[in-house]
């Protein structure tokens, strides 16, 4: 039985760097394509972004995929980052570190409310 794509992505070219605009729900059933996706554009670029605006729902395969792809991109001399993440991704990412450890410092938590 195939599982249904809930997630796709966009990157952008620009020079030396590229952003990679992702979109949807991602969980374990995608993290081995958000895997090869991340080390695809690490190999193709000297500044990474990943752009989670839009992405509503990660879970713990995917902390370990952003987490192995920052090790990735360290081992390259390159430069990766998150950005705009925001809501229930946001949350567990500044809850496990992972934001402090990969976001950009301007991109600050959100105000409480």
């Amino acid at each position: 039985m195939a599982t249904e794509q809930t997630w796709h992505w966009r990157v952008d070219v620009c020079a030396d760097r590229r952003v990679v605009a992702l979109f949807g729900e991602i969980d374990m059933s995608g993290a081995d394509r958000l895997d090869d996706l991340l080390h695809e554009t690490i190999a193709q670029a000297g500044t990474v972004e990943v752009d989670l605006e839009r992405v509503t729902f990660i879970d713990s395969t995917v902390l370990s995929t952003l987490v192995g792809a920052h090790h990735h991109a360290t081992d390259r001399g390159v430069d990766l980052t998150l950005v705009n993440a925001a809501g229930q991704v946001r949350r567990v990412l500044d809850m496990t570190g992972i934001m402090q450890l990969l976001g950009r410092m301007a991109d600050p938590p959100p105000a409480a409310i």
